[in-house]
């Protein structure tokens, strides 16, 4: 028996540049993370859709700036993005998940208490691209969906979306849709070990985690070389070398992004970010 169907929340961090990069990210089909990834499906929206929740954040941040004499942090933050996954075993059809999702955007848009032109914007800015994966090899998740939703409404940021209540309460619309829609209860689903076979030894477990962080050191020792670059360029006017070392910076990070990374190495790539801004 299962609590609840698995949901994370998480912002889209990075102003634009992140959305933009989330866009490319739940396309490719050829990205490290989307080697057990059989098939893409866009469910809600499309690229146009990234765009236009982009320029919502990027005009709500420049009047921010022009006219908050109050100071504080610009936002960089203009979506929030939900996967939601079921176990190996269920695949809903194309037309169950856009009522599944239906239902979850409606009770997020409740919760945010959106007036008539807001909820009208924020139909507008919701993206929602599904990843059908491998059901029977045993690495890998189940079939999810990545739902994007925009954070700017006219002239109000929705904080409500990534506070813990909105991820409790589209868990809770996520486990009647799918009930609903597609017939599968979270309550009678019993979870089945993926491997039974040998497990891993605490020696191979810790080898296999060295080398995980190993490799992120690696691409965030990267990043600061780029860095420099980009630096040195934009010190000596260099527009063509600045402009090289900013998109190999965006692709270093699209790397990181998908690792888990530690809270300090997470400070750095903000940092890093920040500056090239």
């Amino acid at each position: 028996m299962l609590k609840n169907w698995t949901v994370i929340t998480q912002p889209v961090r990075f102003c634009s540049d992140g959305i933009m990069i989330r866009e490319r990210y739940l396309q490719s089909l050829t990205h490290a993370n989307h080697r057990h990834t059989q098939r893409i499906v866009s469910i809600f929206g499309s690229a146009d859709t990234s765009n236009r929740i982009a320029l919502a954040g990027e005009e709500f941040r420049l009047n921010q700036q022009m006219y908050n004499r109050r100071g504080g942090r610009p936002l960089s933050s203009y979506a929030v993005e939900y996967c939601l996954t079921l176990p190996k075993g269920y695949r809903p059809t194309k037309q169950q998940w856009q009522s599944v999702l239906k239902d979850c955007s409606l009770a997020l848009a409740k919760l945010c208490k959106l007036n008539k032109s807001e909820f009208a914007q924020y139909r507008q800015q919701i993206r929602a691209v599904l990843h059908q994966q491998d059901q029977k090899g045993k690495k890998g998740s189940g079939d999810h969906i990545h739902l994007v939703i925009g954070k700017i409404v006219g002239k109000r940021v929705l904080k409500e979306l990534q506070q813990k209540k909105a991820t409790k309460l589209i868990k809770q619309a996520f486990n009647h849709a799918v009930l609903k829609h597609v017939g599968v209860d979270h309550r009678s689903y019993e979870q089945i070990e993926a491997e039974k076979g040998r497990r891993l030894s605490t020696w191979q477990y810790q080898y296999e985690k060295a080398n995980q962080a190993l490799e992120i050191q690696k691409l965030i020792s990267k990043m600061h070389h780029q860095f420099e670059r980009w630096l040195k360029a934009k010190e000596e006017n260099n527009a063509r070398q600045q402009h090289r070392q900013k998109n190999r910076l965006l692709k270093t990070y699209e790397a990181l992004e998908s690792r888990q990374l530690s809270s300090l190495q997470q400070e750095q790539l903000i940092k890093i970010k920040q500056k090239i801004k």
